[in-house]
């Protein structure tokens, strides 16, 4: 868990002597084990944690103006702190997807809890409008909860300049979890549907997660197994400089059955874009929102309409001009050093 103190006057200059980390080592109560149940069973009675205790120590050396929680399930730890310790350092919890879309969905403890932390904290953010909707729909004041778009250094990222013409090999990258979410098998279908039509092309894959064996499945039903080469999980330097040799980034996301969803959007799209790495992408969630051009994405879970959205930008004649739009939006939308609406909103939390 993160604590950060702001002295709100010189933000960027004194960031790195005003963080703190402090982390929360993962405990695990089982029913087989003596210590666990014992420890579960006071934790429940007492409406204490282990790390409690701790916590208020470095909270007592380090005094911050606000504690920033990650995800909702560290917001309701935060909520429980500071009624046991009785604290009312103000407090903001981010939400990013799962956390306000599966999950309430699937633990009913967590959704009282979810409610009760939308009441008693002090704000929240969202990556982008749609999320903040599913945040508002679960009884959020509107005044609580802010966009606070994702971040990153857009100058750090190296640019791409060689994009591919009409008749070279086609050069796709997917990067991410294996995840249905992600909605890479609905790509690999359409690829499937499609490789006969568009000449040489290849599929670089770099991930893991449950779903490799139903790509892998997918892959060789569609005979694409001389196409495919896998990179397993990759440092992320290492990723940014593959984006340079490809032409498209595919990241067709959309809600799987669960009800998990990105949240906002994913943060590869945004740096691919960055790197000015065009993107196939969907409507899911709040993509359309970071996208600096729509012309490319499919309907949510539509294969036809992500065929046609492949076979649009194949043909596209102009597609730099597409990258430097990306590159605009993320220059515009998620520059670290120009968006001051996070420090911002801190700001308004705090006097709250």
């Amino acid at each position: 868990m993160g604590v950060v103190s702001f002295d709100l006057g010189e933000l960027e200059d004194e960031l790195k002597n005003k963080l703190s980390l402090f982390t929360i080592s993962k405990e695990f109560y089982s029913r087989k084990n003596i210590k666990g149940a014992l420890r579960y069973i006071y934790e429940k009675l007492s409406g204490s944690q282990s790390w409690f205790s701790r916590f208020n120590n470095v909270l007592e050396a380090f005094k911050p103006d606000i504690i920033h929680c990650h995800f909702g399930l560290e917001g309701i730890a935060m909520m429980h702190f500071e009624r046991k310790f009785k604290k009312k350092i103000p407090y903001v919890t981010s939400f990013y997807g799962y956390d306000i879309s599966s999950l309430p969905a699937t633990d009913q403890t967590y959704r009282r809890e979810l409610v009760k932390l939308l009441k008693q904290g002090n704000g929240f953010f969202a990556e982008g409008p749609e999320l903040k909707n599913k945040v508002l729909a679960f009884g959020c004041a509107d005044e609580k909860c802010a966009v606070n778009p994702l971040l990153i250094p857009v100058n750090d990222y190296p640019l791409k300049h060689q994009y591919r013409g009409q008749d070279d090999p086609v050069k796709f990258l997917f990067i991410g979890r294996f995840l249905e979410k992600k909605g890479f098998h609905l790509f690999l279908k359409a690829i499937g549907q499609l490789k006969n039509k568009i000449g040489k092309f290849s599929i670089d894959i770099v991930g893991g997660g449950p779903m490799q064996t139903a790509y892998e499945q997918t892959i060789a039903e569609n005979n694409l197994e001389p196409h495919v080469t896998w990179h397993g999980m990759l440092r992320h330097e290492e990723i940014i400089s593959m984006m340079k040799d490809h032409d498209f980034l595919v990241h067709p996301s959309l809600t799987a059955a669960d009800g998990d969803s990105e949240g906002g959007a994913p943060a590869i799209i945004i740096e691919a874009q960055a790197v000015g790495l065009p993107v196939i992408t969907s409507t899911h969630a709040d993509i359309p929102f970071i996208m600096g051009y729509h012309d490319f994405l499919a309907k949510e879970n539509d294969l036809h309409s992500l065929i046609a959205a492949i076979e649009k930008i194949l043909k596209c004649a102009n597609i730099e001009h597409y990258a430097k739009m990306g590159r605009q939006k993320v220059s515009k939308l998620h520059d670290l050093k120009l968006n001051t609406s996070y420090e911002a909103n801190l700001k308004k939390f705090i006097r709250q």
